[in-house]
């Protein structure tokens, strides 16, 4: 398997499920992509060397707003990605720094949520940017 997707959010609290959205938009390519809790990241990876992890994000953006870390030498702003994960994607990568089990090339897009709302669907600005970013992983 040469990379993998990973998708981390809930699909049941608004915008929170755009990590989740892009993986069930992406199934059925020839990409291996899953939908996991942060904590479950680093032994998903260990099948491969190239990994993309795909969340909400809270920085003050405009919601929909997609930007991407690379996160092999620089740590995630945790606060950033917290969300509605008790455990996030910063933690989960910050633990799999620290056993010795980061990939090769890891990169994390964020997609700035608006409505966290529990039982609400994604927003339209996050349905823009959940598709944006689905045409560029599926044509990579």
């Amino acid at each position: 398997m040469p990379w993998i997707i990973i998708g981390v959010g809930n699909r049941d609290r608004g915008d929170d499920g755009a990590g989740v959205a892009v993986v069930e938009a992406l199934t059925g390519c020839a990409t291996h992509v899953v939908d996991a809790g942060a904590l479950d990241m680093f032994n998903l990876w260990s099948e491969t060397d190239d990994v993309v992890v795909v969340d909400a994000m809270r920085s003050g953006a405009r919601p929909g707003t997609v930007r991407s870390f690379d996160v092999r030498e620089t740590p995630l702003p945790g606060e950033t990605f917290a969300s509605t994960h008790s455990f996030g994607p910063a933690a989960g990568i910050e633990l799999a720094r620290a056993l010795g089990r980061m990939p090769t090339s890891i990169e994390v897009i964020g997609i700035e949520a608006g409505d966290l709302t529990v039982g609400v669907n994604l927003s339209p600005p996050v349905v823009q940017a959940v598709h944006e970013v689905t045409r560029r992983l599926a044509s990579a």
